[in-house]
């Protein structure tokens, strides 16, 4: 069992990697065979859903953030991409939806205030706008200083 961790985290590292460096095809491969050992992996069954919504193919990108959410509900990168699908259908009202879900999951998810803002400039809503990207300023700026805290106490 040990091994088969090991194995696992190092595929998980290599995909990171691949995906990091723009190596989408690669990545992808890695993230595949990390299904194999592991359907129901939730990194790599989402960043499949990445590469595949950064090609174009929304629908096949869908399937698989909505398998990760069959899987755990809860899984907010997932839910932030499903808006992000969403909103490039021009499905306001839903990309909205899935942002404040993964909000209230995780109070401090700037990526998700950030994609909310744009959803709101989208709709006309200018004063949500202008809370939601200043929310989403400051969290970033605060993680940014605790990864800052991080790297010095190493």
């Amino acid at each position: 069992m040990h091994s088969y961790n090991k194995h696992l985290d190092e595929l998980i590292i290599q995909g990171k990697q691949y995906f990091n460096k723009g190596e989408q095809e690669k990545a992808k491969v890695v993230f595949e065979q990390i299904l194999s050992i592991d359907p129901q992996n939730f990194f790599a069954l989402d960043k499949i859903g990445v590469i595949l919504a950064q090609k174009g193919e929304l629908d096949s990108a869908e399937y698989y953030f909505r398998k990760v959410l069959y899987i755990d509900n809860a899984y907010i990168a997932s839910l932030n991409n499903l808006g992000n699908i969403s909103l490039e259908r021009d499905d306001i009202e839903q990309a909205i939806s899935f942002y404040k879900r993964a909000i209230s999951i995780k109070g401090d998810y700037a990526r998700a205030y950030h994609n909310l803002a744009v959803a709101y400039k989208k709709a006309g809503d200018i004063e949500s706008y202008i809370v939601n990207i200043k929310k989403s300023a400051r969290l970033e700026k605060r993680e940014r200083w605790r990864n800052m805290i991080k790297w010095r106490k190493r």
